[in-house]
């Protein structure tokens, strides 16, 4: 005992100090107005399973930009349209060198993701690249046909399952969908079933774990101990996402050797670059190349949540799933398929109520 108080009070010094001198140079910075953080675990006591609606119950007080402290790490939080507009649009440069998840750092990948990598000559090179290759407008025309003919492939998968009275899984089926847009943009193919099952399974587990609590997140200085062993969970992921990008890229390569004509596509814009690194120290090698393509699998997963949940919004919103169909009947008439040019004839928009 005579040991074990005087260490217990000096933890206690060290924390309390810590916390104050923390507020001190918080107040110095002059972030947006926050709930008031306990020591060590600053406001994550106010967050439940349910963290978003935590977060607008909170923004409700303090604002729509608001700063917390999750552990020893400090967020701040922009909750309306109009903020986040602001942030997102006036202000991209200064967090384009945000924060990360410790899982994005499991086999490297962090090193070659646009999703995480600073602002700088690689970053640069990657967004180049996937603009030039993916979201030129040049680019996005000569895919409508292939867009196209994949929403006319889930037009067909679901309707199928209507037909037999079976229940369709939205989410699952536009991942489907997306991953048959990216496997085509990337390598003119389509993946075979059993590797697009398996991008498909390991992008949704990833998708669990770098979006789960992990510790590592809250407190960085004991994230060198993964101790809930997210980071080695996701680095198997991101190894087996890497074998079967690797094994795009070695047919690829077999197939240059032996003369077939150029795809013209993501891969191929991607290899020339990494031939000419060679020579002028450019960014882009064969990890670039595995960490792009698995940053842009992993985006296909971000589109069908995004209809699955507009899907589920407009099931609990019985007037709005009605507008939404007079609307389309009155667009798409006796079509069996709405073209690409109809979106913009689509004005109506619904926000809905705020939960009671």
């Amino acid at each position: 005992m005579a040991f074990f108080l005087p260490l217990a009070f000096s933890l206690f010094l060290a924390v309390i100090s810590a916390y104050v001198l923390q507020l001190l140079a918080d107040a110095r910075r002059r972030l947006p107005p926050g709930p008031w953080p306990l020591p060590l675990i600053g406001n994550l006591h106010q967050l439940d399973h349910l963290p978003h609606r935590s977060l607008a119950r909170l923004a409700a007080r303090h604002g729509p930009l608001m700063s917390l402290r999750l552990g020893t790490v400090r967020a701040v939080v922009a909750s309306s349209p109009e903020m986040a507009r602001e942030v997102l649009q006036r202000h991209n440069a200064d967090i384009a060198a945000r924060s990360f998840g410790d899982s994005m750092r499991a086999g490297g990948h962090c090193e070659n993701s646009v999703v995480c990598l600073p602002p700088r000559r690689r970053w640069r090179a990657l967004r180049r690249l996937s603009t030039v290759g993916l979201f030129s407008p040049r680019r996005l025309d000569a895919m409508r046909a292939l867009r196209e003919e994949k929403v006319a492939e889930l037009v067909r998968r679901v309707s199928g399952h209507a037909a037999r009275g079976e229940a369709v899984d939205v989410g699952h089926a536009a991942h489907v969908a997306a991953l048959g847009v990216l496997s085509r943009t990337m390598f003119s193919v389509d993946l075979d079933p059993e590797a697009a099952r398996e991008v498909s399974d390991i992008v949704d587990e990833a998708s669990v774990l770098g979006t789960g609590p992990n510790v590592s997140d809250f407190f960085p200085a004991i994230a060198p101990a993964d101790l809930q062993g997210v980071r080695r969970r996701m680095a198997r992921l991101v190894k087996r996402m890497y074998a079967i990008i690797d094994e795009q890229i070695e047919r690829r390569m077999h197939g240059r050797t032996a003369g077939e004509p150029r795809k013209n596509d993501l891969l191929d814009v991607m290899l020339d670059k990494e031939g000419e690194s060679k020579e002028d120290s450019n960014e882009i090698n064969r990890d670039a190349i595995r960490g792009l393509f698995t940053d842009l699998f992993t985006g296909g997963e971000t589109t069908s949540h995004t209809m699955e949940c507009a899907m589920a919004e407009l099931l609990q919103c019985p007037n709005s799933m009605r507008r939404v169909q007079e609307e389309l009947k009155s667009v798409i008439g006796t079509k069996q398929q709405m073209d690409e040019h109809d979106i913009t004839k689509l004005p109506y928009h619904h926000t809905r109520p705020k939960p009671r």
